[in-house]
């Protein structure tokens, strides 16, 4: 049926000019057509984003529900990364704790169960994000939004997302876009949407970042191909 997303964005946005004409015998869709189909599209972030990108005027009125949904993305994730972290760091204090309790003599045990869970509480802050990332949250949401918004294909892959394999047999990720099939902005272009330098950005920001931009665009592609599949069943 064509880009529904696009179809969502001119039909439903005022307009002087009559866009439901008829289309060389294609049934035609009306304005109530396109709402009634939106209807059917599960609620939440997804829908939120499809809104938001496509429809503005109503995802105006909808800001505290995509806030919601981008906090309801983040929040757990955020959570489990703390609770990660701080099982990490607890059980590298009782390991290190237990090395000669009680002035006893240090077993190899003990040392390997130190170095494990040293290894254990660094992989757990490597993976954690920035201790201040809720804070945040609303300048990292309206960077993600903004490119999700101007975003283009990717030249190498055309947004098709694959490319021949080196092989020559069957595809392969595109490397160019890493299979999103769109352009990626620079790290210095997201670090100054965020008000950060590049450094930061790479050092702090980027995981949380790529992490909320690949989800969100999950979201709402997931969204907008059940909004197609429900405006097919309305044509």
């Amino acid at each position: 049926m064509g880009n529904v997303r696009e179809l969502l964005g001119s039909r439903m946005g005022p307009t002087t000019v009559k866009l439901d004409t008829g289309r060389g015998g294609t049934p035609d869709l009306t304005t109530q057509d396109i709402a009634a189909a939106l209807a059917f599209v599960q609620q939440g972030l997804g829908r939120e984003l499809l809104e938001a990108l496509w429809w503005p005027e109503s995802a105006a009125r909808r800001r505290d529900q995509l806030r919601q949904g981008v906090i309801g993305l983040v929040a757990p994730e955020f959570n489990r990364q703390q609770f990660a972290l701080s099982t990490a760091r607890t059980e590298f204090g009782i390991a290190k704790a237990s090395m000669g309790w009680g002035g006893g003599s240090v077993t190899e045990g003990q040392r390997k169960e130190l170095r494990r869970t040293e290894i254990a509480l660094e992989a757990a802050r490597a993976g954690a994000w920035p201790n201040n990332t809720m804070e945040q949250l609303g300048v990292l949401a309206g960077a993600v939004f903004s490119e999700m918004a101007t975003a283009c294909s990717c030249k190498k892959c055309d947004g098709g997302r694959t490319q021949p394999a080196a092989d020559g047999l069957g595809v392969t990720k595109c490397e160019e876009c890493g299979g999103s099939g769109f352009e990626p902005l620079s790290g210095r272009k997201r670090a100054s949407a965020i008000g950060a330098d590049c450094s930061a950005y790479s050092r702090f920001w980027q995981p949380v970042y790529t992490w909320m931009l690949g989800r969100m665009r999950a979201m709402e592609e997931a969204a907008a191909t059940e909004f197609g599949r429900a405006l097919t069943r309305a044509a």
